[in-house]
């Protein structure tokens, strides 16, 4: 008689060797369920934003300019590069939230002074350029600090110029 590996019953053997049940159903995993939102792509482009924003803050500091002054970005920059971070980010603002949130979170902004009202205006004008998503759902602190990282990329992109 032969033995087939396919023709092994998992839960029989489990039971067999006494496996903990760790299932919703009392059903033994093939291996643990992970944390939500923690894969390490994400928490190293996070890394990497923050890290960017600490040294613009340090350059800033080098550079005579106080990086407590508010709002960050008081006009949008007429540049390139300020344009591609702008599409950027207000693309991942509409495609994360919507075009309604978008606009609260640009209106937020400006209440905290992140964005001055002039530059609030503006981005908000630029939101109806993007289609809206299928999916949208409430912004998270994790979006506000990749916005906050955005703004503070395109404000940089004034002092480049």
């Amino acid at each position: 008689m032969s033995l087939n590996p396919r023709r092994y019953d998992v839960r029989e053997l489990r039971r067999i060797a006494d496996a903990p049940r760790d299932g919703a159903d009392g059903a033994p995993r093939e291996r643990a369920l992970r944390r939500p939102n923690r894969n390490r792509a994400e928490q190293a482009a996070r890394s990497a934003a923050f890290t960017e924003l600490l040294q613009r803050q340090r350059g800033a500091r080098h550079d005579g300019e106080d990086p407590a002054d508010r709002p960050y970005l008081t006009a949008i920059p007429a540049s390139p590069a300020a344009e591609r971070e702008i599409g950027e980010w207000l693309g991942y603002l509409v495609d994360v939230g919507g075009h309604v949130r978008s606009r609260d979170a640009l209106s937020y902004y400006g209440e905290v002074d992140w964005v001055g009202d002039d530059a609030v205006a503006a981005l908000t004008r630029r939101l109806e350029g993007f289609d809206a998503p299928t999916r949208d759902r409430p912004y998270t602190p994790a979006d506000h600090r990749i916005s906050l990282v955005s703004i503070v990329r395109i404000a940089s992109c004034a002092s480049d110029q």
